[in-house]
């Protein structure tokens, strides 16, 4: 055996998600406190829920932020650095809710590490559980159709 044996899946890696108890009706318009609580569900992570919700507000009226944003933000919002940038951020890029980039400056090459980091909003998210869920959809449709064709010959 390499490890311990598995406690489950890491919250870094994790989504909450039970249909019959999400944030929201799926008749009703989301906010971003409502779409969050799947990603860093406030009964087991609030403090990171709070930060991402602050975070990605302020993003969606920005635009981005590049590090220098980052920090001046983290310092009005009273954010601690290794919640931020070690649970946060992460999280978000990971799950496809926010895109990180470096822009390169004029005259630099690839393998510098001076380039600009940038975050900003992100639809891979969205295009991501629109994929399963077509996917899911096909499946199902499928399995009907074979179902009901299987009867008709028998």
């Amino acid at each position: 055996m390499n490890g311990p044996p598995s406690r489950g899946i890491a919250t870094k890696k994790a989504l909450l998600f039970e249909y019959g108890k999400l944030p929201m009706s799926l008749n009703a318009r989301w906010e971003v406190e409502d779409v969050l609580k799947i990603v860093f569900p406030p009964a087991l992570q609030k403090v990171q829920y709070d930060v991402a919700v602050r975070l990605v507000k302020h993003l969606l009226l920005e635009g981005e932020m590049d590090g220098r944003a980052i920090s001046k933000w983290q310092a009005e919002a009273a954010v601690a650095n290794s919640t931020l940038r070690n649970l946060v951020i992460p999280k978000l890029v990971r799950t496809g809710l926010l895109a990180r980039e470096r822009r390169s400056p004029t005259g630099q090459d690839d393998k510098d590490k001076r380039h600009k980091m940038v975050i900003k909003p992100s639809l891979r998210f969205g295009q991501a559980l629109q994929h399963v869920g077509r996917e899911w959809n096909s499946l199902v449709e499928t399995a009907r159709i074979k179902r009901d064709q299987k009867d008709e010959v028998a």
